[in-house]
């Protein structure tokens, strides 16, 4: 079983995609695409939220698709937007991983214009954290390449996990080197009430650490995937 996996959005739901080459001209693994999916996120417990996750841009004035940040808001609906193609996402990894591990990708034809060749096209979602929180926000930014991404996948029962490949740094001693490990860790997903840059809103978050958001908006949610 491979691992090494990218995202890259695409029109069509099948089919291998030449990528571009990293700093010493080798190629990147070609990528195998599925999709369109909807993201569904349902709130745990006594949560009201139930509905559908759209990218928009972090500054309301960016309207250029090769630039900028996204983040995914959240909006309650029993269905998706019909014809916004901001509710649309794909899920790649490269064609000879098996793992059923891959990344969220949207803008699906925006590319970094001053490197295009050394880089994926699309936006994949990715984790940004801060020192203040134990609260990551899910950002979709151009600019993507196999070291930059993160893993996650969806379980058999739908839910999304994100899966960690390293050492658990709450197992290290003194003088010795830790193993490597492998977890899934699926009771991380959130929404919260926050502000990127010049938007607020409703946001799919994620909790670094500990039972309790330093956010005191944020509620956990499961998150799904629905074929368009």
């Amino acid at each position: 079983m491979k691992f090494t996996t990218a995202l890259y959005g695409l029109f069509a739901a099948t089919g291998a995609l030449s990528q571009g080459t990293d700093i010493d001209g080798n190629p990147y693994p070609d990528l195998k695409t599925e999709g369109p999916y909807a993201l569904h996120v349902k709130g745990q417990g006594k949560s009201t939220i139930d509905g559908y996750l759209y990218a928009v841009h972090e500054f309301a004035t960016d309207y250029d698709p090769d630039a900028g940040v996204s983040v995914l808001h959240y909006r309650p609906s029993p269905a998706p937007a019909a014809f916004n193609s901001s509710y649309r996402f794909y899920f790649n990894s490269t064609v000879d991983d098996d793992s059923g591990m891959g990344f969220v990708v949207t803008d699906i034809n925006a590319s970094n214009s001053s490197i295009p060749d050394k880089l994926y096209k699309g936006k994949p979602m990715f984790w940004t954290y801060f020192p203040g929180t134990n609260v990551a926000w899910l950002e979709l930014g151009s600019g993507a390449n196999p070291y930059n991404t993160f893993n996650l996948g969806f379980g058999e029962d739908g839910r999304a996990f994100a899966y960690f490949q390293g050492h658990n740094d709450a197992e290290e001693v003194v003088g010795k080197r830790s193993d490597e490990t492998s977890i899934n860790i699926q009771n991380g997903w959130v929404i919260c009430w926050q502000t990127t840059y010049t938007i607020a809103g409703y946001t799919l978050s994620w909790i670094t650490w500990g039972d309790t958001p330093h956010n005191p908006t944020c509620q956990r949610v499961d998150l799904t995937r629905m074929k368009l």
